[in-house]
């Protein structure tokens, strides 16, 4: 649903809004007029200009933490591009290695699913943490 910011602001009766002309928005379902005449106030009243901010390097334990999801990322791009490089040869797969993809792609999604367990039990177990230290 795209709107227009500035005229649903000006119909919320919001005076920051009667001289300017916003781009379009996105926004989602359920969204009000008071939402978005409060987010037209609101970017009115910051008075400077918006800077972006540099984000610092990812620390040692976010690097370690995302290191299995790319390990998934490096086995999902090697059976890719195997795929693509069967499909672009033109010939004809043998039995022999049908059989063998269809191995590598049960163990990748092996992989995933053990992932996704642990990353699930991981979160149980920090939930439950916090709700026996409060």
């Amino acid at each position: 649903m795209t709107i227009d910011v500035s005229a649903v602001a000006a119909l919320a009766h919001s005076p920051a809004a009667a001289g300017s002309a916003a781009a379009p928005a996105q926004v989602g379902y359920g969204v009000s007029l008071s939402d978005i005449g409060g987010f037209q106030q609101s970017l009115a009243g910051v008075g400077a200009r918006l800077e972006a901010q540099p984000v610092s390097a990812p620390s040692e334990a976010a690097r370690q933490l995302m290191k299995p999801f790319e390990h998934l990322n490096g086995e999902a791009e090697k059976l890719a591009l195997d795929a693509r490089t069967a499909q672009s040869s033109g010939a004809e797969m043998s039995p022999g290695e049908v059989v063998l993809l269809t191995v590598r792609c049960s163990e990748f999604m092996f992989h995933c699913q053990l992932t996704s367990n642990i990353a699930n039990r991981t979160s149980d177990g920090i939930q439950q943490l916090f709700r026996q230290q409060s």
